[in-house]
C-alpha cells in the first residue's frame, strides 16, 4: 500500500469519526434541549391549569383514555371553557383542533400553545389538518381531541355533528371515546365575556371502534364496497349516521337535548328519497 493510498485512508477514517462523534454531540444537546422544554411544559401547564380545576365538581372515566395508545376524543361544544376544563385533567399534552379565527384571541391562544393544535380554516377546510391529524395519530400516537360540532352551540343544545373524525378514525383504524363536558354552558356561554363560578363535569364513556365488528355501525358497514387497501368505501351518508350515532352518545352522557336545527336535519336524513316519494 503506498503512503498515498495510506494517508486517504486514515483521512476517510477521520472524518467518519469526526462526523460520528459530531452527530452524537448534537443528539445530546437536543435530547438534553427536548428534556428541559418537557420539564419546563409540565411545570408551567400543572401551574396554569391547576386554577381551571376549580371550576371542575367530577370527573368520571378518564381511566377509559390510555395514553401512548392513540385515539380520537370526540366531546359535546358549548363553551370556550370545554378546553380550559377538559386540558386540566388530561394527564399529558394533548392534540386539539381550533377554528382558525381562535389563534388570533391573545387570551384564548395563550392558553392553547400549552397544547399542540391544529388548526382549521372552517370556510376552507382543505386537507392540511387532515394529514396534520393523521400524522399526529399514526406516527405519534398521540390523542386528538375533535368537537365535531365545528363551533360552540348558542343554546347550549347539541348541534349536528361534522363527520370528518370518523373518516380520520377510519383512515388511521384508531378507536373513538365519546366524552361529554356538563356544565360549562352555564359557566361560560357564548354571548358572555367573562365565567361565572358554577361547577361542571367530565364524563368519559366507552371506546368506540368504528367498524362492522360493532353491531352499533355493522348495518352502515353492510354492502359498502372495499377499496384495494381492503378498507370500506362509505357514502357521505353512511359516514353522516355513523358521526350521528356516536354523538348521540355523547349527547346521552352529557344529558343534553338536541337543538332544533340537528333535529331538522336528522328528519331530512331519515326522509325517503323524492323519487321513491314520487311513486
Amino acid at each position: 500500500m503506498s503512503w498515498k493510498t495510506l494517508t486517504e485512508a486514515r483521512l476517510r477514517l477521520w472524518r467518519r469519526i469526526t462526523n460520528r462523534s459530531a452527530a452524537i454531540f448534537k443528539y445530546f444537546v437536543y435530547l438534553r434541549y427536548r428534556l428541559i422544554r418537557i420539564f419546563q411544559f409540565r411545570a408551567l401547564r400543572q401551574m396554569v391549569f391547576f386554577g381551571w380545576r376549580l371550576w371542575l365538581r367530577n370527573a368520571v372515566g378518564l381511566e377509559k383514555i390510555a395514553y401512548g395508545e392513540p385515539c380520537i376524543i370526540v366531546s359535546n361544544h358549548s363553551s370556550y371553557f370545554d378546553f380550559f376544563v377538559l386540558a386540566s385533567v388530561l394527564k399529558k399534552q394533548t392534540v386539539f383542533v381550533a377554528v382558525k379565527k381562535l389563534d388570533q384571541r391573545s387570551f384564548v391562544g395563550w392558553f392553547m400553545r400549552l397544547d399542540t393544535i391544529v388548526y382549521v380554516d372552517r370556510e376552507r377546510p382543505g386537507y392540511k389538518f387532515f394529514k396534520e391529524l393523521i400524522y399526529h395519530l399514526k406516527n405519534q400516537k398521540r390523542v386528538v381531541v375533535i368537537y365535531p360540532e365545528g363551533t360552540r352551540s348558542r343554546s347550549g343544545k347539541m348541534l349536528f355533528p361534522k363527520a370528518g373524525f370518523v373518516k380520520i378514525a377510519l383512515k388511521t383504524n384508531v378507536p373513538v371515546i365519546p366524552l361529554a363536558m356538563k356544565g360549562t354552558y352555564d359557566i361560560l356561554p357564548p354571548h358572555k365575556k367573562f365565567p361565572a363560578f358554577k361547577r361542571c363535569d367530565v364524563v368519559v364513556g366507552d371506546k368506540i371502534v368504528l367498524g362492522p365488528q360493532n353491531p352499533d355501525f355493522a348495518d352502515c358497514f353492510f354492502g359498502a364496497p372495499l377499496d384495494s387497501n381492503g378498507s370500506y368505501r362509505l357514502s357521505d351518508s353512511q359516514i353522516e349516521e355513523i358521526a350521528y350515532r356516536v354523538m348521540e352518545k355523547v349527547r346521552n352522557l352529557a344529558g343534553i337535548e338536541w337543538d332544533e336545527s340537528a333535529v331538522a336535519y336528522r328528519k331530512k336524513m331519515l326522509a325517503p328519497p323524492q323519487d321513491v316519494v314520487a311513486q
